[in-house]
């Protein structure tokens, strides 16, 4: 009998990589365009947001599964490739909360997932986690499920 393959009967952890167009279905096999090649480690794209990379975890910003274009860093201590997303590709971001500045390219690790993780480069302004705008929490109001329930019933049947 021959033996077992390594990592049989375990689950494998997800992957890392620089979106989530890694976890489509084979039958979406698109090679994905590289549009950028940069010498330096990969956490030196640009700027690091807090902000958006929070929103980015939260599912309120991030990079559609299907965009193919990617930001290849081939710096010794961090070689990777991230998704990004350019100003002239905005249709390729879904912004929940309007964070996206114009002019700004965007760069995606694991977008998607509870890892991500978001730098900006070009022009955008620099924002800090605690000067937070929206919420992806529900409302503080207490009455706010009787009012919504409320307009819900008013609704024409």
């Amino acid at each position: 009998m021959p033996p077992d393959p390594p990592g049989a009967g375990r689950t494998p952890s997800p992957l890392t990589g620089p979106g989530n167009f890694f976890r489509l279905p084979f039958i979406d096999e698109h090679e994905p365009l590289v549009v950028e090649d940069h010498d330096l480690p990969y956490w030196k794209a640009g700027t690091a947001d807090p902000l958006l990379t929070n929103a980015c975890r939260l599912g309120d910003f991030v990079s559609a599964p299907f965009n193919r274009m990617l930001a290849r860093f081939t710096g010794g201590d961090g070689p990777a490739a991230l998704q990004v997303v350019l100003p002239s590709h905005r249709h390729l971001l879904y912004d929940r909360r309007k964070l996206a500045s114009p002019g700004a390219t965007y760069y995606f690790r694991d977008a998607g997932w509870p890892s991500c993780e978001v730098w900006v480069g070009g022009k955008a302004p620099k924002r800090a986690l605690d000067k937070l705008t929206g919420s992806s929490l529900p409302p503080a109001d207490r009455n706010a499920a009787k009012k919504k329930k409320a307009m819900i019933d008013s609704w024409p049947k």
